[in-house]
């Protein structure tokens, strides 16, 4: 959870080294199949080039196998009437074409022929091979059709030059991928860090710009410049709420006075419980408004046991009115780092909401310390485990016919808590009631 109470989602969506991957192999396959048609395509219209390729591919075989005769050799797929034997160049006649010969020098040399024959073509010729550091004459003649006995050569230029160059260049890519996009990403993870430690608390807070890269640079800006009108349009909601809050203080205050000088009646006596409900929430729409825009002095120390007993004294009327007992106690130090004045307002707000909820003459217990922390208990029905986590949410009422607040008391309460740097927590004391405990910073963090 985060500091606004939402629940933070994992990525929803594919990650950009991962989109980048994706398409790099995309492309590199896209690459390979368009190598791989056009190598079939020019050894195609290259039956000659084909011819002389499958011939020293099948007289590879031969060398690599040395101890294997040669007319045990399968030949090239789909092919017919192979033949293979190793020649004797001095055992052959000069005009046999076995014992064809380089012109100038008189040396037995490599050669392929392919002529048409009914049905296909026929591939004949002679290949040098190394067997046991002695070089012999391997003749090799097949018949065929198509270009399945083919086959092997094509397999073999695709592996030669189209896999082999593809894997080492495919790896330097995703190696670059990975360098490139960290490096790319990594402002954007700073970014996304400064982000989730946005306060409320320090609206000046705003993220790093970084030179580069450039899109990074325009959006974080664009984050910036949207926070600052953010920060804006709240100062003046904040501001509207104040000053509207405090222009309505004076009609109250004279409409209160002019039904007091009515006769008494059953009316007036609802109408002046009206004011008094319309006084209170211009009075918390006014505390919220200035809660929300407190700014608390780290080195300002004071004593809660002080601002308790002053805000225990100017509620007691009230509370002796409602034949309610209020009581106060001090315990230990009860020095903090605090804003007097919002500190008395979470006093009263905390009394008002024990007066407001709980029944009949129940006390309510106010205590400062021991440390810095004030305590405010009633002995009331206490809180319902499902009313706990909206408990302290601004205008949550359970029940709203049951109740003339408007839900702010202890929302104000919550914000002034967190202006100290401190917390609010509420439980259900033992033998009955609400028990709301708020901490303050010590005067040994100042």
């Amino acid at each position: 959870m985060d500091k606004a109470g939402n629940s933070k989602k994992g990525p929803v969506g594919p990650t950009l080294f991962r989109q980048i991957a994706t398409r790099l192999a995309a492309f590199t396959l896209l690459f390979a199949l368009l190598d791989v048609g056009i190598v079939i395509v020019t050894y195609s219209s290259q039956p000659e080039s084909l011819a002389q390729e499958l011939l020293t591919l099948e007289a590879s075989k031969a060398e690599r196998a040395a101890a294997l005769a040669p007319a045990r050799l399968t030949g090239p797929p789909g092919a017919e009437h192979w033949a293979a034997r190793y020649i004797d160049p001095g055992a052959e006649r000069p005009t046999t074409p076995l014992a064809r010969a380089d012109a100038t020098s008189g040396i037995l040399m490599d050669w392929t022929r392919r002529e048409r024959i009914p049905g296909g073509y026929r591939i004949s010729g002679v290949r040098s091979v190394v067997q046991n550091g002695q070089q012999r004459w391997l003749f090799m003649q097949f018949e065929g059709d198509g270009i399945r006995p083919y086959v092997p050569v094509i397999v073999n230029e695709i592996v030669q030059h189209v896999l082999l160059p593809l894997i080492p260049l495919s790896l330097l890519l995703l190696l670059f991928n990975i360098v490139a996009v960290r490096r790319v990403l990594q402002p954007l993870r700073r970014a996304e860090a400064e982000v989730d430690a946005l306060d409320p608390d320090n609206v000046l807070l705003r993220l790093s710009e970084v030179p580069e890269p450039r899109e990074v640079n325009t959006l974080v800006r664009a984050v910036n410049r949207a926070l600052t009108r953010l920060d804006e349009t709240m100062a003046i909601l904040r501001g509207f709420t104040a000053n509207a809050a405090h222009e309505l203080r004076t009609p109250l205050s004279i409409m209160q006075l002019s039904l007091d000088k009515l006769p008494p009646s059953p009316l007036r006596d609802d109408l002046q419980a009206d004011t008094h409900h319309m006084a209170r929430l211009v009075g918390q729409m006014l505390d919220l408004a200035q809660a929300d825009a407190l700014a608390v002095e780290p080195d300002t120390i004071v004593d809660l046991a002080d601002i308790g007993r002053e805000i225990v004294a100017a509620m007691a009327p009230k509370v002796f009115e409602a034949q309610r007992d209020l009581r106060f106690e001090s315990i230990g130090d009860t020095r903090a780092l605090g804003h007097g004045e919002a500190i008395y307002r979470i006093y009263r707000n905390l009394i008002d909401n024990a007066l407001a909820h709980a029944p009949g003459d129940t006390p309510i217990e106010v205590t400062a310390g021991p440390g810095p922390q004030i305590c405010v208990r009633d002995h009331g029905p206490g809180i319902a485990d499902e009313d706990l986590p909206h408990i302290f949410e601004r205008f949550w009422r359970k029940d709203r016919r049951k109740t003339d607040g408007a839900g702010l008391g202890l929302g104000i309460v919550q914000r002034l808590a967190q202006a100290h740097g401190g917390a609010i927590t509420v439980e259900n004391a033992p033998g009955g009631g609400a028990l709301f405990r708020v901490t303050f910073a010590g005067p040994d963090h100042a």
